[in-house]
């Protein structure tokens, strides 16, 4: 055995002397690459799979107590992410983990739910107990809201309820009352609509709690003020107006210098407009009353009652006033000679109409155009007489631009055609220096100066390159001809032969020197006795 272990061992240091070099340094970069990539794939392979061992991100506080029972049972295989508020375990320890942190009562802190309140219930729980319980989950299901919210990274929500008696007036009852404390996202910065949103979520999760009695700050101690609507505004703040009359006047300017432009040309107009928008929001409520039709000015009957009534008797005028016996002086007689009976009939009748009552909320869209300035340059015919712009053409552009602006202020009563003229103003304006007509060619006189500049140092670099390019491609004899025209071709080539001479000459002396040291230490004692 020891035999055949030897003839192998030899046989490898055999092979191994008759490889090249080359292909030793070779085999031994590849052997060390192959061990290198097994350990690293075997590292990654048996390293364990690591979860969060709770979902939600927790305080270091609550992480601290984890991880110091963790190192009392002995378990270390954990590690601490995202600034330690966050404890990472093997994903086949994650469970068993859960449940012996959770029979020690870890973690201590943390929001319950009701469902977890009904679970713990216990019988003969007072009362004290079941509304400490209940503000509890209360707490804890609006801090959950309220992480929910786009910005806001956790919350703390306590609340203040007021205790319930039977002496105090209705009118009189105690508001609740909440602290909230909102952790928001690094970088991330709360809108007046979000703030507003938070304040509303808070006022209706909690039974009789006001929006005034809410306070919420960040963590920071910065407090988030809650803006009514009416408070903050509906047309934004002043950068917002600002753009949007920008944008107003930007499209009123592109829409008239496309309309010119196609007219009289592109090159030979110039637009400029100003606008006075009215940014109030104007809220109107109208009760009317008209009737169903219209023709007739009726509405529907809805109930109709007529009476009518007959009455009838006999004029006494006719009888002799006091002639009777039993009759007195002055007095109608009861005498019937000559009476004369009557009948009379009262009708009344009595229709109760329906009409249509029509409620309208009114809100007028705010960025209305109050007023507008249009000032527009024309380039006359001849640019150097700017009398050469007609008067028609002056007319009819102020035509168009008054049809425009008339539209735009259909709703501004102090606009007539009278003073429209006054808000419209075209003049002649000389744009030669600023064009390039489009039949004629590129002169350097209609380019800008930057540009003329660049071209003739483009065209300077373009020339140099080309003669350094043909002094580069020159054979040797004519760049020495150039270089050193003073000096002659045979001095040249006599002090060239003298170089090579010593150069040899050296060679020599170095070469004996080391294939026959005795011979040239003898030589060279000669040398220094001469």
């Amino acid at each position: 055995m020891n035999q055949q272990i030897r003839e192998f061992s030899g046989k490898i240091s055999e092979y191994w002397k008759s490889v090249s070099s080359k292909n030793k340094l070779l085999s031994i970069g590849l052997f060390i690459f192959i061990v290198l990539v097994l350990s690293l794939t075997i590292y990654f392979v048996s390293k364990p799979n690591l979860v969060p061992l709770y979902t939600n991100e927790m305080s270091q506080q609550e992480i601290g107590d984890i991880k110091a029972e963790l190192d009392r049972q002995g378990f270390t295989q954990y590690q601490l992410g995202n600034n330690g508020t966050t404890i990472l375990v093997p994903e086949k320890d994650a469970s068993n983990l859960l449940v012996s942190l959770a029979a020690k009562g870890l973690p201590k802190t943390g929001s319950i739910s009701f469902s977890e309140m009904a679970k713990n219930m216990q019988f003969g729980a007072t009362d004290r107990q079941l509304d400490a319980m209940e503000r509890e989950a209360l707490q804890g299901q609006v801090a959950n809201l309220l992480s929910h919210v786009n910005g806001v990274k956790s919350a703390q929500v306590v609340i203040s309820t007021p205790k319930e008696t039977l002496f105090i007036k209705p009118n009189e009852k105690e508001k609740a009352s909440a602290s909230v404390v909102i952790t928001l996202q690094p970088g991330y910065e709360l809108e007046p609509k979000q703030v507003q949103t938070l304040y509303h979520l808070v006022s209706k999760s909690i039974p009789n709690l006001p929006k005034d009695n809410i306070i919420m700050t960040d963590q920071y101690g910065n407090g988030l003020d809650n803006l009514s609507q009416e408070n903050a505004g509906t047309t934004g703040t002043y950068e917002d107006q600002r753009k949007i009359q920008k944008d107003v006047e930007t499209d009123i300017q592109k829409n008239l210098q496309q309309m010119l432009g196609t007219i009289i040309g592109q090159n030979k107009v110039f637009v400029q407009a100003y606008v006075r928008l009215n940014f109030d929001q104007v809220k109107t409520k109208e009760d009317l009353v008209e009737p169903v039709n219209k023709e007739t000015n009726e509405g529907i009957a809805i109930s109709a009652e007529k009476i009518q009534k007959t009455y009838s008797g006999k004029d006494s005028s006719g009888a002799v006033s006091g002639t009777g016996e039993s009759d007195t002086p002055g007095y109608a007689g009861t005498g019937t000679n000559g009476a004369q009976e009557n009948k009379s009939d009262d009708i009344e009748s009595r229709v109760n109409y329906e009409v249509n009552r029509i409620s309208k909320e009114i809100v007028q869209s705010p960025y209305k155009i109050e007023d507008m300035t249009i000032n527009v340059g024309v380039e006359p015919p001849d640019p150097k007489n700017p009398g050469s712009l007609t008067k028609d053409t002056k007319d009819n552009i102020q035509q168009i631009l008054s049809n425009v602006v008339r539209t735009a202020l259909s709703d501004n009563p102090n606009v007539t055609d009278q003073n429209l003229g006054s808000r419209i103003t075209v003049f002649p304006r000389e744009f030669s220096g600023n064009k390039v007509p489009a039949s004629e060619s590129v002169t350097a006189s209609t380019l800008p100066k930057w540009l003329l500049y660049s071209l003739i140092g483009a065209g300077a670099l373009l020339i140099l390159l080309i003669l350094f390019l043909i002094f580069r491609r020159k054979k040797p004899e004519e760049l020495e001809d150039e270089v050193f025209p003073m000096f002659e071709p045979q001095m040249i080539r006599t002090a060239v032969d003298k170089e090579e001479e010593k150069v040899a000459l050296k060679q020599q002396i170095e070469q004996m020197a080391k294939e026959h040291p005795g011979e040239f230490v003898g030589l060279l004692r000669n040398w220094m006795k001469e």
